[in-house]
């Protein structure tokens, strides 16, 4: 009911002496939606030009901002269904409504088309997709981070800004973040938040007692507000200038190594500092030693576990694709370095050869066996072929051993 007509069913004397009301702003305006006229030359647009082939689309918004990625094995219906979709609160009416533009793009296999919308949707983050935006289970990651100092924390995301090392998923989140704390406590490494370019900035930075002279400027604090885990003895104390610096960058590069699988150095320092309180009849230290040590073993055998499934993924896979023809994805530890048409002249087969030497034959071009921007993606290809057994059939070993570390 407008306010006049309300006003005058209160009676004269409730407005009497008001002057009249002037319509308030919105604090939030509403997003523009398209009208029915676009949304009948999208169809049409859909209806003349898009085939049932395996591709992805994408719905844009006023300003051209991507709003929502999807794929699918047959475009053309997945699109027309879209304008199909009735209701406030059906998604694909909500996305429609929201949408200016639509564009698509076909790929080579249903596979191809699963790898590319992923890829979008971690390039645009549209607002739509609920993929690594949600989660109906809670699940964490171990990260370490890069700079001078590293630090060693848990984060909820694959994308996290601060992350060099991403290692995960783990869903047992509150059994991880105890790993973690007993992990950084066995060698030292700080675990707070500590952003290490915000602190430069002002005048206590990140910085060791070693490493004084060059690091501190002339006339600023020498000392932070205290670091509990330093005065527990767990901590070098880089955020109050204590401890040596190469001996933590020597931890640092242990915890990256037990993280990669390839060092149990924690385990087998905890057993010995149990074993060495023990036999002093230090009990109480034992104890600590040995509750530390049963969460670091946990965290060491979750590692082992992932790695040895990421072994597993290296390979070829000869998909087919949509025409009946053969496309070959390259597959290296659970993500896709290359995808190819399958090779028929012998131009063809050598260039595939060096290709395959290139990316399997030799270290990771990336710097790290699991990129972290492509833990993603791991998932996916995992994913992949346990929904879909028949075709590991289609994937060929590699000759050529897969690159470690020393």
């Amino acid at each position: 009911m407008p306010p006049a007509t309300r006003a005058q069913t209160d009676g004269p004397s409730s407005v009497a002496s008001e002057p009249p009301s002037t319509p308030k702003k919105r604090i939030h305006a509403r997003p523009p939606q398209s009208t029915v006229a676009l949304k009948r030359t999208l169809r049409d647009q859909v209806r003349a030009s898009c085939e049932n082939r395996p591709g992805i689309y994408r719905m844009l918004g006023p300003t051209g901002l991507v709003l929502y990625v999807g794929q699918s094995r047959k475009l053309r219906t997945r699109l027309l269904s879209y304008f199909r979709a009735k209701g406030r609160r059906n998604k694909a009416a909500r996305i429609l409504r929201h949408a200016f533009q639509l564009e698509w793009e076909y790929t080579n296999s249903e596979f191809g088309a699963l790898l590319r919308e992923l890829r979008l949707i971690k390039q645009h983050r549209p607002p739509f997709n609920a993929m690594m935006v949600a989660d109906d289970w809670p699940r964490g990651y171990v990260a370490l981070t890069g700079g001078a100092v590293p630090g060693l924390r848990v984060v909820p995301r694959s994308d996290d800004p601060t992350a060099v090392s991403l290692f995960g998923p783990f869903r047992r989140v509150g059994r991880l973040r105890e790993a973690v704390r007993a992990l950084a406590d066995a060698t030292g490494l700080r675990d707070c938040t500590l952003d290490e370019t915000k602190r430069a900035r002002s005048e206590s930075p990140l910085w060791f007692a070693s490493e004084r002279a060059t690091n501190v400027k002339r006339g600023g604090r020498t000392r932070a507000p205290g670091c509990l885990r330093h005065d527990l003895g767990t901590c070098a104390g880089p955020c109050i200038g204590a401890g040596d610096g190469s001996h933590y960058r020597a931890a640092a590069a242990m915890v990256r190594d037990f993280l990669d699988g390839q060092s149990d150095a924690p385990v087998v320092a905890l057993q010995q500092a149990m074993q060495d309180a023990s036999a002093l009849m230090e009990f109480e230290r034992a104890a600590v030693a040995r509750d530390r040590l049963e969460r670091v073993a946990w965290l060491y055998g979750r590692v082992q576990h992932f790695h040895a499934n990421v072994d597993r993924l290296t390979f070829r896979y000869h998909a087919t694709g949509a025409d009946g023809g053969e496309w070959v994805y390259l597959v290296r530890r659970g993500t896709v370095r290359a995808e190819l048409k399958a090779p028929t002249s012998t131009v063809e087969h050598e260039a595939m050869a060096e290709l395959v030497e290139r990316i399997y034959g030799g270290p990771d071009p990336t710097g790290a066996d699991i990129p972290t921007h492509d833990l993603d993606e791991f998932y996916l290809v995992a994913s992949w072929f346990r929904r879909h057994p028949a075709e590991r059939d289609r994937t060929v070993a590699t000759i050529a051993g897969v690159w470690r570390r020393e």
